[in-house]
C-alpha cells in the first residue's frame, strides 16, 4: 500500500475530513488532498507531521510495519488509558472491559443504524 493510500485509509478510520486533519498537522486541505492522491510526495517533517495528526508511526506511513501497539500509542489519549490501567486493580480491570464491550456494542449498533439508515 502506497504512502497515499495510507494516509487516506487511516484518515477515514479516524472518521476526519481533509480539513480536519489539514488543521491538525498544520497544512493546508490542498496539501493534504494532493497527497491523498499521489500527486504530491510528503517532505519527511510533513510526514511527521502527518503521523502525529493521524496517531500512527513515520514507518507505519511509509509501509515498513503493520500498525502496532507503537501507533495506539502514538495517540497520547490511549496512552494515558493504557498507563492508567494498568495501575487498577483486577476488579477494575474487568469493569474497564466490561465497559469497552458496552462501547463497543454500542457503536457497532450506531454503525448498522447509520448503514440501514434507520438513524
Amino acid at each position: 500500500m502506497s504512502v497515499a493510500l495510507r494516509i487516506k485509509k487511516r484518515r477515514a478510520d479516524l472518521k476526519i475530513t481533509q480539513t480536519e486533519l489539514a488543521k491538525s498537522a498544520k497544512l493546508t486541505p490542498a496539501a493534504i488532498s494532493q497527497f491523498e492522491s499521489g500527486a504530491r510526495k510528503p517532505s519527511f517533517n510533513t510526514l511527521s507531521s502527518l503521523a502525529d495528526a493521524l496517531k500512527v508511526t513515520t514507518d507505519y506511513l511509509l509501509g515498513k510495519k503493520k500498525q502496532s501497539y507503537d501507533d495506539l500509542l502514538a495517540d497520547p489519549r490511549v496512552s494515558v488509558m493504557f498507563r492508567g490501567i494498568m495501575e487498577l486493580s483486577e476488579k477494575n480491570k474487568e469493569t474497564m472491559l466490561e465497559f469497552y464491550e458496552f462501547l463497543k456494542d454500542k457503536n457497532q449498533k450506531q454503525e448498522n443504524e447509520a448503514y440501514l439508515g434507520t438513524e
